[in-house]
């Protein structure tokens, strides 16, 4: 990590020096009195080492954050640290650190004060509560010190922060599949399905195995080096798996949700996703998400599938600001998919792969996008639908699509 970019600010006048020196300077030179000049120069030779003291600490003084990103959940705690460092020969006296938290809830944080000797470093570390969804910034971290005689005191800001992403709460989801579709990569029982990626055992060596499945190094370690002995020799087995993707459409677009619980619902939309992709995470699958925050096409973001999005969607996720869209209406009337999200999810669901499930996360959407959306059946998708609405719903709509119930508060989604 680079060093931090210094800012200098003196507290005391920033003239002291000068002025003091010129003053002395003149006394010693017009005294006729060896006391008096013996005094004066003693004093300038103390402002100047004072000063060329406090300019050493400045250059010498580091602080390094241990972490330049860090990540968490909303409603727990996180935990930053800072290095102090001191490269210089000579100590630093009174050294005052102080970092700042932010937007992050802090209820006590220790501030460092102490004398850092010759070539030391120190930690300042403390613990902040993250209450809301976004990304933050912690710091910059001050520095205060002086010379050993206080005359130049000195504030040192570092310029370097710590990125706080806080994505949004932990929250639990069981969406069970009745309809025949793993939700993701299953375990199978079909060695069409093995996965060469996903070594599971070994066994020894029956005739018509494939050579290809031998594991040849394993068996020349057990035979003491010699081939010739198809006895000893092991063969791979593999996990079969049969992949399944899942996409899911995050409708945050605040147009589409009552006016009066539009903050509520949205976040807990966000909610509802994010814990759908640590779900599918922890299965194993292949995960993408759709960000639709506007009726326009520009308001709309995709992942596609794969297994190495989980990160990404959690980070989009925490940066997501719906606020920014509100365009100061009332969501559409019922049933006009002119106006909501049907439109775009049945865009984008014609390009994904076969056998995908394509979940749907936000408000009701009427039963005429609902038909409309059945067509993607034809596609091969598995559509599903969690709702977040005040009025009660049927399990199924129109072409047997499920879908759930989004509770409004608590633990569980649905």
């Amino acid at each position: 990590m680079k060093n931090p970019v210094w800012e200098s600010v003196r507290i005391r006048r920033t003239n002291l020096l000068k002025s003091g020196t010129v003053i002395l300077f003149l006394v010693w030179i017009f005294t006729p009195y060896i006391i008096l000049q013996f005094v004066c120069l003693f004093f300038i030779m103390v402002l100047v080492l004072s000063r060329l003291y406090t300019e050493y600490l400045i250059n010498k003084i580091r602080v390094i954050r241990m972490d330049s990103e860090l990540r968490s959940f909303r409603h727990e705690w996180v935990h930053v640290e800072l290095k102090i460092e001191n490269h210089g020969i000579f100590p630093a006296h009174m050294i005052v650190v102080n970092d700042s938290p932010g937007d992050i809830a802090v209820f006590s944080m220790k501030k460092i004060f102490r004398t850092m000797e010759k070539k030391s470093w120190t930690v300042l570390s403390w613990d902040g509560l993250c209450a809301d969804r976004g990304v933050f910034h912690t710091g910059p971290a001050v520095v205060r010190g002086a010379d050993p005689l206080g005359i130049f005191p000195f504030h040192l800001t570092a310029r370097e922060k710590t990125k706080l992403y806080v994505y949004p709460v932990f929250r639990s989801i069981s969406v069970k599949n009745n309809g025949g579709i793993p939700l993701g990569n299953m375990i199978s029982v079909n060695p069409l399905f093995e996965d060469i990626t996903r070594c599971r055992s070994l066994r020894p060596y029956t005739p018509g195995d494939e050579p290809r499945r031998i594991n040849w190094k394993v068996s020349a370690h057990l035979s003491g080096g010699s081939r010739n002995n198809s006895g000893s020799l092991l063969v791979n087995e593999f996990e079969a798996t049969a992949s399944y993707p899942v996409m899911v459409f995050l409708n945050a677009d605040p147009a589409e949700y009552h006016i009066k619980t539009r903050g509520v619902y949205i976040e807990r939309t966000i909610e509802a996703a994010a814990a759908l992709c640590l779900k599918t995470s922890s299965d194993r699958q292949e995960l993408g998400i759709i960000f639709h925050t506007s009726c326009k096409e520009s308001g709309t973001n995709v992942i596609q599938p794969s297994s190495f999005t989980l990160v990404p969607i959690l980070e989009r996720l925490a940066a997501l600001d719906w606020s920014k869209y509100i365009i100061g209406t009332d969501m559409p009337a019922e049933g006009d998919v002119s106006h909501n999200s049907a439109l775009i999810m049945l865009d984008h669901g014609k390009r994904l792969p076969y056998g995908t499930r394509y979940i749907y996360a936000g408000p009701d959407l009427g039963d005429e996008a609902y038909i409309m959306l059945n067509s993607l059946r034809r596609h091969h998708l598995y559509l599903e639908y969690i709702i977040i609405d005040r009025r009660k719903m049927p399990s199924l709509v129109p072409g047997k699509s499920k879908r759930h119930q989004m509770k409004e508060t608590g633990y569980e989604i649905i």
